[in-house]
């Protein structure tokens, strides 16, 4: 009987030893909850990754022109490298129609300058006056014309940009037909943003670039962001496809305006997201056409976990002492997300689900 009673006191014994266990442990567990805390590492926001096409900046076409004259050879080899202003086509050009268009500016301006003598001598007569004001207005036009016709020369046969020639045809070219192209050498990359991510990028932004082929990495500036989402773009282009499309050159039919206005267009399905155009050039690697690139842009936002923040938005940040400071934040949230504009910078290390009861000056535990 003497042994049954210490078997119970035994187990007695040992589920009390369990039980202040237990007790101290949740002592120990409260005690670090009071008094230990997690803290958060401020950093930016990781980078913001596109996809895209490489293409050139510029694609010249050189038409046939026979208004220059007739078409006679090209005066550059296929894939030959050129310099803008360089002569690329040759024509058996009519020189006669310039001198005629020189000869007419020189005329008009004669004209001009005898009526000025003439009203020197009678700055009264207002004949003379009415007389300078025509022959300033055939002067005007005469040059506009010779104008025109060296643009249109320099537009058909020489360089416009440094580039590439690409040939099409080389003989037996008819008016209108393309003889050659002209690729830029300056590459650029075609993608797209979000209208969640649009507000994060801006023009002049340096991003870094990656061909996905080869592994190639550089650089690149954020050169243009569309106004209007890609939705919008599509459906103009296709406005303006039909337009081209249609009947004007049928007798009788009505010319489309070349400058048409529309109103309210659609902006595309209202379930999707819009997604607006990123060109970015200043390219510092060789990318050809049509390379699939990677694109990273660094952002220089902070976002904060909620966690950290107190009900008035503030946070605690925590010095190397373990103080912390109470501070005052101007924050922005987007979609649910805490942007900082105002009160932290990288670095900074702020305290995780702060007490209602912390104060400014306290000094904590930092359990992480």
């Amino acid at each position: 009987m003497k042994k049954k009673w210490m078997w119970l006191i035994g187990i007695v014994a040992v589920i009390g030893l369990l039980a202040i266990a237990l007790v101290l442990k949740q002592v120990n567990s409260d005690e670090k909850d009071e008094n230990g805390y997690d803290t958060y590492k401020v950093e930016k926001e990781s980078p913001l990754n596109l996809e895209g096409k490489a293409s050139p900046q510029s694609v010249k076409t050189y038409n046939n022109n026979s208004q220059l004259g007739t078409f006679v050879s090209t005066q550059v080899d296929d894939g030959q490298s050129v310099k803008q202003g360089d002569s690329l086509i040759n024509y058996d050009v009519n020189n006669n129609k310039r001198q005629q268009l020189v000869n007419k500016v020189d005329e008009a301006q004669q004209a001009v300058n005898e009526d000025y003598r003439n009203i020197n001598q009678a700055p009264n007569n207002s004949d003379l006056q009415k007389k300078l004001t025509q022959d300033q207005s055939t002067l005007s036009e005469a040059q506009q014309q010779l104008n025109q016709h060296d643009k249109q020369v320099n537009d058909s046969v020489y360089a416009a940009f440094d580039g590439k020639v690409d040939i099409k045809n080389k003989e037996n070219v008819s008016d209108g037909q393309t003889i050659l192209q002209l690729v830029s050498n300056e590459p650029q990359i075609k993608t797209t943003v979000s209208e969640f991510d649009l507000e994060k990028i801006k023009e002049g932004d340096k991003v870094d670039v990656k061909i996905t082929s080869n592994g190639k990495t550089g650089k690149g500036t954020i050169k243009k962001i569309a106004e209007l989402p890609k939705s919008y773009e599509d459906q103009l282009s296709e406005s303006g496809a039909a337009s081209a499309g249609g009947s004007g050159d049928e007798e009788g039919a009505t010319m489309p305006s070349s400058n048409p206005v529309q109103s309210t267009p659609s902006g595309g399905n209202d379930s999707e997201s819009s997604k607006y155009t990123v060109i970015i050039s200043d390219i510092d690697i060789p990318v050809r056409a049509g390379y699939s690139m990677e694109v990273k842009v660094p952002l220089d936002s902070i976002k904060l976990p909620k966690t950290v923040l107190t009900k008035d938005n503030n946070v605690f940040v925590v010095n190397k002492d373990n103080k912390v400071e109470k501070r005052g934040l101007k924050i922005d949230k987007v979609n649910g997300e805490i942007f900082v504009k105002e009160g932290l910078k990288k670095g900074d290390k702020v305290l995780k689900n702060p007490k209602s009861t912390l104060n400014d000056g306290d000094k904590v535990e930092v359990s992480s």
